[in-house]
């Protein structure tokens, strides 16, 4: 059958807002236990509520009490939520951030003080001893200033907490031995991240839960560790980036060994507690993710031969939920024709099962644009990458004489990266006839640490000019209007936007989703996690203030030209709304048009379906008005100011 030639960006489309916010569930932590699969979902249809699910292989159980939401708050980001063992489910509540049991008889109770004044104290990612004597976790103090982290041993008889260490400006991955009698982490200090420079620590446990003779394995300021973990015969394993790529290590009788040597990340940034990216089958067998291209695949580490073996599997994301048991393996996962869900995998045969749904798509896969990996040379003449999605629909093609509107894609972070899996939100776009890239620009993980390194001190210019480069090596290609550019981001994409939007004129328009405006205001008034993050992406300070002020997008609102869409959550408290409030009183000043939409309730990214709903038709909406393109599609229009 012969495609109806309409203009793009005008095509309707199966893939609504609805859609999109129904298939929005977020995936959060994950764990497997005796034969159970857990994982936490956030529901935008119960307002962002955090549940967490049981599959039994059979079927679907929520286990989190009706009246709760498991999220820790601990680094504002979260994750390792929960932990489940022989006596039942251990969880972090949302409103409170006390840690509760839900027994195996579904009774609920609080392990920790519940204080009066709610979220003194928050705790993520748990580990219990052998015994079940004690749960270790790390506690971020909200009742003092500064802010203080912590690892902590919580009795369980008693629910007394006892910290175990301290000193340090964070700590993760508080791990127990197998046998309980050893107990490892890691920890770092301002101004580095988790992805700049840790250190691994080891420590003995005794009956009472307290631990000494604590000692550095290993780490520094210029070497970032990752996920350790104890193989089921003892010994200590983790990730290093110490060679240039993060690559997966053991260390037993003081020897440190490298067990998968290639050119290659293991790893992924330490944004959120809990994360797995390889799981151990026995002392000598090992499945772990690696990245290819800023793509990821599986495979199975043979330790004794040192063979490595990838699996055939359709995936291309596996973002750190990745668990054994019993000749199967559990994680969240994604491909370019499957969007992230839960997934298990039959090892003998190779078979693979949603966990989560159906494994139907909510729509005909021909709906579906597949990504296609770009690579272009960028301005500073390294190379530079993306996923490129053509507009694609059944029933509809552009005009003979028009290229397709390009909408770029820039990823949070800024040290994240975007991957190929099936996003809704992407086909929301290329099902009526936008083109879209998705840039791993410099700084994104996947690339090994010299791409990451590429944004120190450069944050709002190699990312930008990356995102800039992808668009026009696209129209140098032919393949999309280069009079019909946009631009999108949230949070430090928000920011990569904005700086694109002041700074260059190849754009139509643009969308900051909770983008960063003042590089200044966000030295001065963030949470502690990122708090020193910039000292590394733009420079210490007060000392580079002149830097700040010279790349942010608030002080040189003169030099924007474009219409800009402002998505902002009231209630943010990484990027406060100030920092969108002082941008739109800034254009309103300069009769440039904007459009700024505040959604009451929500934090930093959109947890809610309805808000998750209209802020999708808002944006397509605007991009309408802007280009000038007609569609029988009803929506509301968005009221442009200036």
């Amino acid at each position: 059958m012969s495609k109806q030639a309409i203009p793009f960006g005008s095509w309707s489309s199966p893939v609504t807002a609805e859609l999109v916010a129904k298939q929005g569930v977020r995936l959060g932590h994950m764990q497997v236990f005796e034969g159970r699969v857990y994982w936490l979902e956030s529901r935008p249809q119960e307002q962002g509520r955090g549940v967490i699910v049981c599959c039994d292989g059979q079927s679907k159980t929520d286990v989190t009490p009706e009246d709760m939401s498991v999220r820790t708050k601990v680094h504002e980001m979260g994750g390792g939520d929960f932990l489940v063992c022989q006596l039942g489910i251990f969880f972090v509540n949302a409103i409170d951030q006390a840690v509760y049991l839900t027994d195996t008889s579904g009774n609920t109770k609080a392990i920790t003080t519940v204080s009066d004044d709610k979220s003194v104290w928050r705790f993520a990612d748990f580990s219990i001893t052998p015994d079940l004597a004690f749960l270790f976790s790390v506690r971020e103090r909200h009742d003092i200033s500064p802010v203080k982290n912590e690892l902590v041993s919580i009795e369980l008889k008693t629910g007394e907490v006892r910290v175990v260490a301290e000193g340090h400006d964070f700590y993760s991955f508080p791990r127990v031995s197998p046998q309980g009698h050893r107990l490892c982490w890691t920890c770092w200090n301002h101004p580095q991240m988790p992805w700049d420079g840790t250190e691994l620590w080891v420590a003995d446990i005794h009956r009472d839960g307290s631990v000494n003779a604590a000692h550095k394995v290993c780490g520094g300021e210029h070497e970032s560790i990752y996920q350790p973990a104890w193989s089921p015969d003892g010994v200590l394993h983790f990730v290093s980036d110490r060679s240039g790529w993060w690559n997966l290590y053991s260390f037993r009788d003081g020897v440190l060994n490298a067990l998968t040597p290639t050119d290659n990340d293991c790893g992924i940034p330490q944004w959120v507690f809990g994360t797995s990216s390889y799981c151990f089958a026995s002392e000598s067998d090992i499945y772990f993710a690696f990245f290819e291209e800023g793509q990821q695949q599986l495979a199975h580490l043979d330790v004794d031969t040192g063979h490595i073996e990838p699996l055939e599997l359709p995936f291309r994301e596996y973002p750190g939920q990745l668990q054994f048991d019993s000749n199967k393996l559990y994680m969240q996962a994604g491909g370019p024709a499957l969007p992230l869900s839960v997934f298990e995998v039959e090892l003998s045969s190779g078979h693979y099962r949603d966990l989560v749904g159906d494994g139907e798509l909510p729509v005909p896969i021909d709906f579906v644009s597949i990504a296609k990996p770009v690579r272009f040379t960028s301005a500073s003449g390294y190379q530079s990458h993306g996923f490129f999605y053509e507009p694609l629909h059944p029933e509809f093609c552009g005009l003979d004489d028009e290229k397709p509107p390009l909408l770029v894609m820039s990823h949070g972070g800024p040290t994240g990266h975007t991957s190929s899996s099936l996003n809704w939100q992407i086909q929301y776009w290329t099902t009526r006839g936008f083109a879209v890239v998705d840039v791993n620009y410099a700084g994104s993980t996947g690339f090994g640490r010299e791409y990451r390194d590429l944004l120190n001190e450069q944050w709002g210019i190699n990312d930008v000019n990356d995102c800039v480069y992808a668009a026009r090596y696209l129209v140098e290609d032919e393949l999309v209007d280069g009079d019909r550019l946009m631009i999108r981001g949230g949070s430090a994409g928000g920011f990569t936007t904005l700086c694109a939007l002041a700074f260059f004129d190849d754009f139509a328009a643009g969308m900051s989703r909770y983008g960063v405006a003042d590089l200044e205001a966000l030295a001065k008034d963030t949470h502690k996690f990122e708090a020193r993050y910039l000292d590394n992406l733009v420079g210490p300070y007060p000392e580079a203030r002149s830097v700040y002020q010279e790349r942010s997008p608030i002080h040189h609102a003169s030099e924007l030209s474009c219409p800009i869409l402002i998505l902002q959550g009231a209630d943010d408290p990484i990027v406060p709304p100030s920092q969108s409030q002082e941008l739109v009183k800034a254009l309103a000043e300069k009769d440039i048009p904007h459009a700024y939409i505040e959604f009451e309730g929500e934090g930093h990214g959109f947890r809610k379906q309805e808000n998750i709903v209209r802020a999708l038709q808002a944006e397509l909406s605007f991009y309408r008005q802007v280009l000038h393109i007609d569609s029988e599609e009803q929506l509301e229009q968005v009221p442009l100011n200036g």
